[in-house]
């Protein structure tokens, strides 16, 4: 008998054992992305659309510290709850290198509160896209793709993850401060592998900020929705960033990133035209660095921040950092913990907290400007997939934060938020 066949049903298992270690794992979440798979098919010129389905729902106390004096106001509410996230959207893959993306929003629902003339009042509730664009792969050049649209600027470590990714119920006060939402522009992205990649974005901003002009024409529904008015003189800021990954093997990862934006508005520094509005982030040139560090069930992360030309800081420049580790207790628990220092004459802004100043304690002067802000961070997530861990789950946590101005204190105090967030 021919030897080889002896050895035929030997190699038919070494291809299906290959097979088998080559196939990823799957569980339900999976199920659930293949049921918004409406359609797929590589022969025809639209290859696939996926429908894609994000909520999230939160509950959150604040205690400030009553040595500062600080106390919520007499009948105010100190919980609040709201679906922080409600979002639909679609993805369309073709066979030209081209996709469509968009997310359709829901924001405020149910609506979350304020104190205000003696009284809880609910704040605005609203719809609109927060991204739609379309990208190209260009194929003369491997790992180029151009992008237009309604995008969203990666500006900072803890901003550029995606938001079903973060670690902590809110984004550090570093994050928020710098971050923006979604704006109109271009981006250029080169990322020849999976270790290394550099963009370039564009935008001209039409998300109008809280220090806009409500006299001024490019007022629209606060800047929300798909409309707005592309004037570059006044409101067109840039990003350049890069990333690189080294030392990955089968136990985790290095990787390090950079990004610096520069915001051609005119409003900073004594300088700002009639009429004007600020829409980039705050802050005229800011520099990001980032390094992450990851190796079986530790994941850390850190950012170190510096920001010139503040808005409100009249010319004041600015400094933050954020540390970030996490540890895996088992496959379907995280510990994470976070510090956030942010420090600078009269530009932090207290207000990117998303509780502590826009709910029921006493106004803070300035619009929340500040001199330092620190916060301490302790949470828990739970993972209802080991497989796919953003898919579903739970976040707990619980925040510390002060913040001086002029030398003393204006404002101490707890912040526990608790989070249901899916994401397929």
């Amino acid at each position: 008998m021919n030897k080889s066949l002896l050895l035929l049903p030997l190699m038919g298992m070494s291809i299906a054992a290959a097979a088998d270690a080559t196939d990823k794992p799957r569980d339900w979440t999976n199920t659930i992305q293949d049921a918004l798979t409406v359609y797929k098919s590589d022969t025809t010129f639209v290859q696939k659309v996926k429908l894609a389905w994000m909520e999230q729902f939160q509950v959150a106390d604040i205690q400030p510290n009553g040595s500062n004096g600080l106390h919520l106001k007499k009948g105010a509410s100190p919980v609040n709850e709201e679906f922080r996230r409600s979002w639909v959207g679609v993805n369309v893959d073709f066979s030209t290198g081209t996709k469509f993306h968009t997310w359709g929003r829901i924001g405020g629902l149910p609506y979350r509160k304020s104190y205000s003339n003696g009284r809880d009042i609910k704040n605005y509730s609203y719809t609109d896209l927060f991204d739609i664009w379309v990208s190209q792969d260009i194929k003369a050049v491997k790992g180029l793709t151009v992008k237009a649209g309604k995008i969203k600027p990666l500006i900072t470590t803890d901003y550029s993850t995606p938001s079903s990714a973060i670690w902590c119920v809110e984004r550090s006060v570093v994050g928020n401060q710098f971050g923006l939402d979604s704006n109109w522009g271009l981006d250029v992205t080169y990322a020849p592998n999976k270790q290394d990649k550099v963009y370039v974005q564009l935008m001209a901003n039409d998300r109008a900020s809280t220090d806009k002009n409500m006299g001024h024409k490019d007022i629209y529904r606060d800047g929300r929705g798909a409309k707005g008015e592309f004037g570059w003189e006044d409101k067109c800021f840039g990003i350049v960033g890069a990333s690189h990954k080294f030392h990955v093997n089968e136990n985790g990862y290095q990787a390090v990133s950079a990004q610096y934006g520069h915001d051609f508005n005119n409003v900073y520094h004594h300088t700002r035209k009639k009429g004007a509005n600020c829409y980039g982030f705050n802050t005229q040139d800011i520099i990001s660095m980032g390094y992450e560090y990851k190796h079986g069930k530790f994941h850390g992360l850190a950012n170190l921040v510096s920001a010139f030309e503040t808005n409100a800081g009249d010319g004041a420049n600015n400094i933050g950092i954020q540390l970030q580790p996490m540890y895996t207790i088992c496959p379907h628990a995280d510990l994470v913990l976070r510090y956030t220092g942010v420090t600078g004459h009269n530009s932090c802004k207290l207000s990117a907290d998303r509780y502590v100043y826009t709910q029921n304690t006493a106004t803070i002067s300035n619009k929340g400007w500040v001199d330092s802000i620190n916060t301490f961070y302790v949470g828990v997530d739970l993972y209802a997939s080991a497989i796919n861990k953003n898919a579903a789950k739970i976040m707990m946590g619980a925040e510390y934060l002060t913040a001086r101005k002029g030398g003393s204190d204006c404002y101490n105090g707890w912040e526990y938020t608790t989070a249901f967030r899916w994401n397929f």
